[in-house]
């Protein structure tokens, strides 16, 4: 996970550094938005997810790890993307991308086989597949047909997010899914909206993202079941399906460049962040694996108040960028990167040393 923890260093600190340039502050860490995107979403979120369905979900699924070659494969490759964003060699991060994506569906056959314990496969299994197989499908076509790479990554992430939360929404509302073709219908809108707004049919984009976070939410079960105990929990999983919609709403209404990277981090950072805050056992499963401990989570009373605080410093840190959208005040920009940057750098921190104290 070395190279996916530095890629969000770096990917982080040079989102920073083009956010203080529009406010015209200098900054010692200087990207171009093409290397930012490269960084956070085929280094950081793909070293995150490459670890989940190579090694966590793997093993709950079909009771073994994927093999030894095909881990360091895929750390091979993560390493050669940092290595080629960090000295601008676009080719090399882009054939290390697709040759992740390739590395994981080829895996991925894996989850549609019945489990170790005799079950079936669900939607949540056909949605990973699916999810990697559209992510491959966007991006070479964005390479070949002129699209934005950029958008055509994001599907990814943010994919993934959809299909793993078919499995972990139980984990907060207590049931499991029950209308499993409304969750279908929910990932198939996201990808239609992508293609869409890849290759610039912005404002359908928006319409068609904006109906699929609606749908993602019925099929979820929020709406109709709270917990007590998992009241916070609650507040970040609405409030990540609120940035959803809001970059549907914005780019359905037109706007310019700067609300449209709004509503690219309105995704990127307000909806997948505030799914892994409401939900962490991804990141749990991250740190663990690294662990090489069981790890035994025991129900906790109350909101610890460092949760309060990253998700305070996430979500503000979000509304002050489309604030600098909105009324171009450069103290916003010179903030928005830094308190963003502060709640997943914190959660992080928290969340190892939860599971410190929970190892056994």
């Amino acid at each position: 996970m070395a190279p996916g923890l530095i890629s969000l260093v770096l990917g982080g600190l040079g989102g920073i550094g083009i956010m203080w340039s529009w406010a015209g502050t200098s900054f010692p860490i200087k990207l171009e938005v093409t290397q930012h995107f490269y960084l956070m979403i085929a280094g950081f979120f793909a070293a995150l997810i490459g670890n989940e369905l190579l090694n966590v979900l793997s093993m709950e699924w079909s009771g073994r790890q994927a093999g030894g070659i095909t881990l360091a494969l895929y750390a091979a490759l993560l390493w050669a993307l940092l290595a080629g964003t960090v000295a601008g060699a676009a080719w090399l991060s882009s054939a290390a991308y697709l040759a992740m994506l390739l590395v994981l569906i080829t895996y991925s056959r894996t989850y549609l086989k019945p489990s170790k314990m005799g079950f079936r496969p669900s939607a949540y299994n056909y949605l990973i597949v699916a999810s990697l197989a559209a992510s491959i499908a966007l991006y070479i076509t964005a390479w070949i047909g002129g699209g934005d790479l950029g958008v055509a990554m994001l599907i990814f992430p943010v994919s993934m997010i959809y299909a793993v939360m078919a499995r972990d929404i139980a984990l907060v509302t207590g049931r499991r899914p029950a209308r499993e073709r409304l969750g279908v219908l929910a990932f198939l809108l996201l990808v239609a909206s992508f293609a869409m707004w890849t290759f610039g049919i912005v404002e359908a984009a928006g319409a068609l993202l904006a109906a699929s976070g609606a749908a993602s939410i019925l099929f979820s079960g929020v709406a109709q079941y709270a917990r007590r105990e998992k009241l916070f929990s609650y507040v970040k999983i609405w409030s990540a399906y609120l940035w959803l919609m809001a970059a549907g709403l914005i780019l359905f209404l037109g706007a310019p460049t700067l609300w449209r990277d709004v509503a690219t981090h309105a995704l990127a950072l307000g909806f997948i962040f505030n799914i892994v805050f409401g939900v962490d056992v991804i990141l749990i499963d991250m740190i663990a694996t690294q662990m090489q401990k069981r790890i035994v989570v025991k129900p906790r009373r109350g909101v610890p108040i460092l949760e309060v605080v990253t998700f305070l410093l996430l979500n503000v840190g979000m509304l002050a960028r489309a604030g600098y959208a909105y009324a171009y005040t450069p103290s916003l920009a010179v903030v928005s990167g830094p308190l963003v940057g502060i709640a997943i750098v914190a959660f992080l921190l928290y969340t190892q040393r939860r599971l410190m104290q929970l190892s056994a």
